[in-house]
């Protein structure tokens, strides 16, 4: 039994990714993905952003896990099709307007993975779904401090994910 465990044990590949795609606009990322059998794996990843510049001041934090399935017969290689399941909270100053607020998503996402080696890939991935936002919109702090519920309500069909990861296969 000891044995049969460490075989299932030894053959678990996790890989380790990051998003160029949200380095580009200053918001380190970082995501797991577990391969939970040859087709498919559970993948979550978070991001934070904190930047000031200028008349622009944004906080925002990311979560995100979605389940994948690969149509090629050798793990995290090639097409794949995934649900994915977002959430995310934040607080931009642009201009003269504060935008303060959460926002869930749940859609499908599309994606291809291109095998540099054994444990190196560049991943590209497309998503699209329903985005539920709450947001208290205000003009200055006085008026944000009267705000005692959020003032948009929305949900919207939209893009949910687009990511180009440098992936590192760990096993």
């Amino acid at each position: 039994m000891l044995f049969g465990t460490s075989q299932t044990a030894m053959a678990q590949r996790v890989a380790l990714k990051t998003n160029v795609l949200y380095w580009a606009t200053a918001t380190p990322n970082l995501g797991l993905e577990f391969r939970l059998n040859r087709h498919l794996t559970l993948g979550v990843e978070g991001a934070v952003n904190k930047l000031k510049i200028n008349s622009i001041d944004t906080r925002a934090e990311m979560a995100a896990a979605e389940m994948r399935y690969w149509f090629s017969a050798r793990p995290q290689a090639r097409h794949f099709v995934g649900l994915l399941g977002t959430a995310g909270n934040y607080n931009v100053l642009l201009k003269d307007t504060r935008h303060n607020g959460d926002a869930m998503g749940f859609g499908l996402t599309y994606g291809y993975s291109f095998v540099l080696s054994r444990h190196w890939s560049i991943e590209t991935t497309l998503g699209v779904g329903l985005v539920y936002r709450q947001e208290k919109f205000s003009r200055n702090d006085a008026q944000r401090a009267t705000l005692d519920k959020p003032n948009v309500e929305t949900v919207n069909f939209a893009p949910i994910k687009a990511g180009v990861n440098f992936v590192y296969i760990i096993k």
